[in-house]
C-alpha cells in the first residue's frame, strides 16, 4: 500500500510505500501507513501495488485523522559558499569519524540515536570552522564523544596518541557488546525479508582482560586534516548497560523535536553526502575490483555540495558519487526533480553511432529513423558522452551506453530549440549525407515514439524457428506457446531488457537435472574500512527439470540492457552451456541492493551483496559474454533490421542443418 501527500508549494510531501516491509503471500493481513502531514497539502494520493505478478486483494480501506501531528520545525536555507582548503580537510575529518561510530560504536549511548541525519548536520557546522587540527580534534570529541565514550580524537599522527582508555574500574564487565553487519543492515530496521540485518552480539568475559586484549577493542585511524582518532569497536558491558553508563543526548534521542532537514542547507548538504560515502567506504562489496580513489571522491564531492545552487545541483553531486562506484545498480533518485522537458529523439547505439530509432512530436520528417546523430548544439556525440556518463553508474560500458540513451532523452542538457547535425548513411552506391535540423524540446513522453519494434511471441522468424520475447514476460506467454514450442526445430529467446518469471521457466525446460544460480555473497562486517570480512552465501537457487524438456537448438539474445535478475538467468545459460548467447556483453551487476535515503529526501540506490560466477570467477565489472558477438549498425538500423536477431537465425540454422 502507499499513500502520498501533495503539497501545494510542488515540495515533496510525506510518502510512504511499504517498501521496508512488504505483504508477502497469505491470508488477509491489515497494512498501515501512519503520516504527519504538512499544512500546506492540497491533496491525498493512495493506491497499491503488485509486484512480480502477485495477485492482490483489498477491503476495508480506512483513512483516519489520528490527530494533531507535531509542530514542523522547518531547518532554514542557507546560501551556497565554497569551502576554503582547512574547511574541507575539516568537514571530510568530520565525515570519517561520523561514519565509524554511527556504524562501530555498539554503546547504548550511539544505540539511542533516533537521527543520525542530524547529528551529521550537527558535526558538519560545528567542523568546518575549526582553525587547525587541535581545535578540529576538539570539535569532534565535543559532538561524538557523548556518542561514543571512549572516543579519542588528537593531532597528529597515530604514533601520536596517548594512554588509551583505562580498563573499566569498579565491578569487572560481564561481557563486550559489537556490531554484527549482514550487509548495510542498519540502514534496513524494518526490513521483512531480513536479506540485510545488523546485530547488537554480546560476548561473554570468562576470563580477566589483559591489556593487549583491551587494546584490540579500538581501531586507530588517520580522519585527514592532520587529525587521528581511536575508536572503540567492541565496548564492555554489565547487567546495567554498556561501560561507561550513561545515556543518548537529549537533543538526538526519542521524543526530541527534529527540525525538517532540507537540501536548501548547505550544512545538510555536506553532512548528506558525508554520510552516504560512509555507507560505501564500509559495505560496499566491489572496491577489490573497482579502481575507484573513494578518498578523492569524498574531497570532491563535499567541495561540490558546499557550491550547489540548489537541490537539482546536489542530486547531480550525489550522482556523480555513486557513479564512481561502477555499480550498475546505483542511482540517486528525487521524484519531485524529474526533468522538466525532453530531447525529441530516442537514440540508440550501434557501435559508436548514436542512431535515431524515435521521435517524439514535432520532429520533422526530414529526420529518419536510422539517422545518425553527430553533434547537439555544436558539441559532438562523444562529449555529449562523456557529459552525461559523469552521473552514471555502470560496471561495464555496455550498461553506461544503454543507460546513456535514456539520459540523452531525459536530462541532456541542451537549448530550448536545440541544433542538430545528422548523417545519413549512404546505401546501393549513395555517398553519406550530412545535414543540420533546429528541434523543440518535447515537454511530455506521451507520444508514441517507440524505438525498433521486435517479433510478436509465437513468430516463426524462420521455418522451424520460433522467437519469444522474454523481456517482462509472464508464465502466460510460455503456456499459450506450449505446443508451438514443444513442435519447433529451434527457439530464439530475447533477453535485450528485464526478463519476466517465465524466464526461470524457461531453464527448467531446457535442463535435464537439478541446476543452481551463481554465488550470491553478503558481508559480515564488524570492523571499519571493510577490514577482516567474512561472507555469508545467501541461499542460491535450486532449479529443477520442467518436463517435457526442449531438446532443440536454443538461441538467447542479450545485451547490455540484461542486468540483475537477467544476469541469474544467463548465469545459469552460460554455465550450463544450455544455448547459443548471440548479441554483446551483459550489465556485468547482479545482487540485492539495499536502498537508503539520506537528508534532503534523496533515495540512494546501490548492490549491497557480491556475486561470483558458478566458479567462483568475477561477474562484477565483466557480466555474461556472448558465444557469438554481434553489434547492430546504422545501416542495419535505417533499413529496419534487427542484425542481433538475424544473426541468431543464421546461427540456428546452421545447427539445424
Amino acid at each position: 500500500m502507499w499513500l502520498r501527500a501533495d503539497r501545494s508549494n510542488g515540495q515533496p510531501g510525506a510518502f510512504d510505500n511499504m517498501g521496508n516491509r512488504p505483504i508477502f503471500k497469505g491470508d488477509w493481513q491489515d497494512a498501515k501507513i501512519e503520516l504527519e502531514i504538512d499544512p500546506d497539502v492540497s491533496s491525498l494520493v493512495m493506491g497499491f501495488m503488485s509486484i512480480g505478478g502477485a495477485t492482490l486483494l483489498v477491503d476495508e480501506v480506512e483513512l483516519r485523522v489520528m490527530g494533531a501531528a507535531a509542530p514542523v520545525i522547518l531547518q532554514p536555507a542557507t546560501p551556497p559558499a565554497p569551502l576554503i582548503p582547512r574547511g574541507l580537510e575539516n568537514v571530510a575529518a568530520a565525515a570519517r569519524a561520523l561514519s565509524l561510530v554511527r556504524f562501530f560504536v555498539a554503546s547504548d549511548q550511539a544505540k539511542g540515536v533516533v537521527s543520525w541525519d542530524h547529528v551529521a548536520v550537527e558535526l558538519m557546522e560545528q567542523a568546518e570552522p575549526a582553525k587547525d587540527a587541535a581545535e578540529l580534534a576538539q570539535v569532534i570529541e565535543r559532538v561524538l564523544q557523548p556518542l561514543a565514550p571512549t572516543l579519542q580524537v588528537w593531532p597528529g599522527k597515530p604514533e601520536d596518541q596517548g594512554v588509551a582508555p583505562p580498563l573499566p574500574a569498579g565491578a569487572a564487565p560481564q561481557t563486550i557488546r559489537f556490531w554484527r553487519h549482514l550487509g548495510a543492515g542498519l540502514l534496513q530496521k524494518d526490513d521483512a525479508r531480513q536479506l540485510y540485518s545488523s546485530k547488537l552480539e554480546s560476548q561473554k568475559i570468562s576470563e580477566p582482560v589483559d591489556s593487549q586484549a583491551h587494546l584490540a577493542n579500538f581501531r586507530v585511524r588517520e580522519l585527514g586534516g592532520g587529525v587521528c582518532c581511536r575508536v572503540p569497536v567492541r565496548v564492555y558491558a554489565d547487567e546495567a548497560g554498556t561501560i561507561p553508563h550513561g545515556q543518548t543526548p537529549e537533543q538526538w534521542a526519542e521524543g526530541a523535536p527534529l527540525a525538517k532537514l532540507t537540501a536548501q542547507n548547505r550544512a545538510t548538504r555536506l553532512a548528506g553526502f558525508a554520510m552516504a560515502w560512509g555507507v560505501f567506504q564500509h559495505f560496499y562489496p566491489y572496491f577489490d575490483v573497482v579502481p575507484t580513489d573513494w578518498n578523492a571522491v569524498l574531497l570532491r564531492g563535499l567541495a561540490k555540495a558546499a557550491e550547489d545552487a540548489d537541490e537539482r545541483a546536489f542530486l547531480a553531486t550525489l550522482q556523480e558519487m555513486v557513479a564512481q562506484l561502477q555499480d550498475g545498480h546505483g542511482a540517486v533518485i528525487r521524484g519531485d526533480l524529474g526533468p522538466n522537458s525532453f530531447f525529441p529523439l530516442l537514440l540508440e547505439w550501434a557501435g559508436e553511432d548514436l542512431v535515431v530509432t524515435g521521435k517524439l512530436s514535432g520532429v520533422p520528417d526530414e529526420v529518419k529513423l536510422g539517422d545518425v546523430v553527430e553533434s547537439i548544439d555544436g558539441q559532438g556525440v562523444a562529449d555529449l558522452y562523456a557529459e552525461v556518463s559523469k552521473r552514471i553508474s555502470a560496471a561495464t560500458d555496455g550498461w553506461r551506453r544503454s543507460a546513456s540513451q535514456q539520459w540523452f532523452l531525459a536530462y541532456l542538457k541542451t537549448d530550448a530549440n536545440p541544433s542538430v547535425t545528422l548523417r545519413r548513411p549512404g546505401s546501393e552506391g549513395k555517398p553519406a549525407e550530412r545535414y543540420t535540423v533546429k528541434l523543440s524540446r518535447a515537454l511530455s513522453l506521451s507520444e508514441d515514439a517507440a524505438g525498433q519494434k521486435r517479433p510478436a511471441d509465437g513468430t516463426e522468424v524462420a521455418p522451424g524457428i520460433v522467437y519469444v520475447n522474454l523481456d517482462g514476460a509472464d508464465l502466460d506467454v510460455l503456456n499459450k506457446l506450449q505446443k508451438q514450442l514443444n513442435d519447433a526445430k529451434a527457439i530464439i529467446f530475447d533477453v535485450r531488457g528485464y526478463p519476466g518469471e517465465a524466464a526461470y521457466q524457461v531453464i527448467q525446460k531446457l535442463i535435464q537435472k537439478p541446476v543452481q544460480s551463481a554465488q550470491w555473497n553478503v558481508p559480515i562486517v564488524t570492523l571499519p574500512d571493510r577490514e577482516g570480512w567474512e561472507w555469508y552465501q545467501a541461499p542460491r537457487w535450486n532449479v529443477l527439470p520442467l518436463p517435457p524438456r526442449w531438446r532443440v537448438p536454443v538461441a538467447f539474445l542479450t545485451d547490455g540492457r540484461a542486468i540483475s535478475y537477467a544476469e541469474s538467468i544467463m548465469g545459469i545459460i552460460e554455465h550450463h552451456q544450455l544455448g547459443e548467447i548471440v548479441g554483446s556483453p551483459t550489465a556485468g551487476t547482479n545482487g540485492n541492493v539495499n536502498p537508503f535515503m539520506i537528508p534532503g529526501s534523496y533515495q540512494i540506490m546501490w548492490t549491497g551483496m557480491q556475486v561470483l560466477k558458478h566458479d567462483g570467477s568475477q561477474h562484477h565489472g565483466i557480466g555474461i559474454r556472448p558465444t557469438v558477438p554481434v553489434t547492430p549498425t546504422a545501416a542495419g538500423i535505417a533499413a529496419g533490421r534487427d542484425e542481433v536477431l538475424e544473426k541468431a537465425i543464421e546461427t540456428l540454422q546452421g545447427k539445424i542443418k
